[in-house]
């Protein structure tokens, strides 16, 4: 009877530690996760380059290097008239703008994109998209903007406009 009530007391104690290792377990996976997203959200701005290229009546480019984006228009148009579309044009962002966004397309997993999305349709507008990060590169194309076209670079697309603050819209061909 007297090693019954032992074991009563001894119980609980068992439970408790082994609750505690438990705990500290999770813990130390925890911080391996937090390790590797703090790993991922360094960013180098030496090697940070994105290029969004449109295609349509756009055969346009933006480049976006460390916190700079530049604006070439279509080498047709450049000189023409319509200073917004036409001229090339620079636009300093923040870093933390740049982390931010950077941090988006990493997170949304932009390296395991496929490289190419074709469109069964005949009115195709391609957009490009080049990220150059921490030695890596990675090129996605897709034969249509609008339709079968990733989120993600829509994303970029809309994203890296807005930043360079041209209020430059898309034309959509009739059909």
């Amino acid at each position: 009877m007297k090693s019954f009530k032992l074991l009563f007391y001894i119980l609980p104690f068992c439970f408790f530690a082994c609750n505690l290792s438990s705990k500290k377990n999770t813990d130390q996976s925890n911080g391996n996760i937090d390790a590797a997203l703090e790993q991922k959200s360094k960013i180098d701005s030496s090697s940070i380059e994105i290029t969004v290229e449109r295609g349509a009546f756009h055969y346009d480019k933006f480049i976006l290097k460390d916190t700079l984006i530049t604006f070439y228009p279509s080498k047709e148009n450049i000189g023409v008239d319509n200073s917004n579309y036409n001229q090339i044009s620079k636009k300093i962002i923040s870093v933390q703008t740049r982390n931010n966004f950077v941090k988006k397309i990493l997170n949304d997993d932009f390296f395991k994109l496929k490289n190419f999305y074709a469109s069964n349709t005949t009115c195709n507008s391609h957009l490009t998209v080049t990220v150059k990060f921490n030695n890596q590169l990675k090129k996605v194309v897709s034969e249509d903007f609008d339709r079968e076209c990733p989120e993600l670079l829509k994303y970029i697309e809309k994203e890296i406009i807005r930043m360079h603050s041209k209020e430059l819209k898309r034309f959509l061909l009739p059909g």
